[in-house]
């Protein structure tokens, strides 16, 4: 099992930290789902044998990565991420990302093709005009604390519908991450509603995994992502909506899979 390391660079933004493995270039970069951390990822850090170096980020806001201040866009986000990529001296890489991460990939290879190999989505979002507004409407206020405690409730209810066949011990750790990031939750989801990531999508022409999990929020609207990406290969896994941590084996074997076909 390759060791995880965990780390800083400075960025114009404020700190950013990471988990990584060392290994050869190019880099994979794992960019996580709202509101997870890089954490999340480590168990799929652990099963791969691939010989890359592997990092996963705190995106700004979440885990113990520096939060941006106001509202983002998911331009801003982005910039911080190929930043962190430079200060860790990557200057080409693979992107792996999952829901806002997996938007943020997209953003980052249509303005950066000259540095992203591949990428490698996982639940991608791709929403109408009217189910952007819905989720603006239903994401906006932040799930804020209450003396009653009755918010933990609430996150925990969250995690729990939404992933009925994830382990409890999961689940524990994904509401712990959205206790810690309640400011940033917000900001980052009204950053994917309000992105046009269709429109960005069809400015990638690189090597394309797509995967799903019949219990991810966005299952239903996968097919959306394989219309953009009509040449993409596909995956599907275990894990609801945590496909890397309760399915790293699952996950690691399609990536594998797809980097070892394309010969990248």
């Amino acid at each position: 099992m390759r060791e995880i390391r965990k780390g800083y660079v400075d960025a114009t933004g404020g700190q950013i930290h990471y988990h990584s493995v060392a290994g050869s270039e190019p880099a994979i970069i794992f960019l996580h789902q709202t509101a997870s951390s890089a954490r999340s990822y480590d168990p799929l850090l652990e099963a791969l044998t691939l010989p890359n170096r592997l990092i996963a980020l705190d995106t700004p806001g979440f885990g113990n990565s520096a939060d941006l201040g106001l509202w983002p866009s998911l331009q801003d986000y982005a910039a911080f991420v190929v930043e962190a990529a430079d200060a860790l001296s990557i200057s080409r890489f693979h992107l792996f990302g999952h829901h806002t991460g997996a938007t943020l990939a997209i953003e980052i290879a249509a303005a950066w093709p000259e540095g992203v190999l591949s990428l490698m989505l996982s639940g991608p979002v791709f929403m109408t005009v009217e189910e952007q507004a819905r989720f603006i409407e239903h994401y906006e206020a932040p799930i804020s604390p209450v003396r009653d405690g009755s918010h933990l409730a609430t996150n925990w209810g969250y995690a729990a519908s939404n992933n009925p066949t994830c382990a409890v011990d999961l689940l524990q750790d994904a509401v712990v991450d959205l206790l810690h990031a309640w400011r940033a939750r917000p900001k980052a989801y009204m950053a994917v509603a309000r992105h046009d990531t269709a429109a960005r999508a069809r400015d990638v022409h690189i090597p394309t995994l797509l995967l799903t999990a019949p219990g991810d929020f966005f299952y239903e609207t996968f097919d959306r992502a394989r219309a953009i990406f009509p040449k993409a290969t596909v995956a599907t896994t275990a894990g609801d909506n945590f496909q890397a941590t309760a399915d790293p084996q699952g996950v690691a074997a399609a990536i594998q899979d797809f980097l070892g076909a394309a010969r990248l």
